[in-house]
């Protein structure tokens, strides 16, 4: 971020890299738990909320008003970068 390196856990890349793949579009819950735990997670959803709110504070300039790393409410999550908005 800024030109400074981080480090994201293998967790947190897996869900930014499904995230990045599908810019713009919506990415439910169990596709995001699934790609990043495993075949034999779908209603974990905690666990997203925990691990984006750490990409999120890794990533985005102001992680209480995020503008890349979106929340649809019950529904999954939505990676949007400056060119479509």
């Amino acid at each position: 971020r800024d030109g400074d390196a981080l480090h994201l856990t293998p967790i947190e890349w897996r869900l930014v890299e499904v995230l990045a793949r599908h810019a713009g579009r919506l990415v439910t819950q169990r596709p995001l738990l699934q790609a990043a735990w495993g075949p034999a997670y779908g209603t974990e959803t905690n666990y997203l909320r925990v691990h984006l709110t750490h990409v999120r504070r890794k990533l985005e300039p102001d992680p209480s008003r995020p503008r890349y790393f979106l929340t649809e409410p019950g529904v999954g999550y939505r990676f949007v970068n400056d060119t479509e908005q």
